[in-house]
């Protein structure tokens, strides 16, 4: 079986891509969720901004507008699906008795 090092050592000389990399042992989970929401927040921005453009009438190609659009879309979801997961679990720590 291939250890947690192994795979990270398997990706570690691709490039930076903007996506969520694995942080040392202070990060802690406030700032985790924080620079995911301000990952969201500019991915919306940035498919407002390609979408006002072309309703400007400005010569932006479509699929970067679409591109920015699905992004912005599955960010968004993502980050729903970590609120879900999140209050989950709090409810069921909560119903535990202690």
């Amino acid at each position: 079986m291939m250890s947690i090092e192994a795979i990270g050592a398997a990706f570690a000389d691709l490039p930076a891509t903007g996506a969520i990399k694995p942080q040392g042992s202070g990060a802690d989970f406030l700032s985790m969720i924080g620079d995911g929401i301000a990952r969201v927040d500019e991915s919306l921005k940035t498919a407002d901004s390609h979408l006002r453009a072309l309703a400007a009438g400005e010569d932006i190609p479509v699929h970067e507008l679409m591109i920015s659009m699905e992004r912005a879309r599955t960010d968004l979801m993502l980050m729903a699906e970590v609120r879900n997961r999140v209050i989950e679990g709090y409810q069921e720590l909560t119903r535990m008795q202690l």
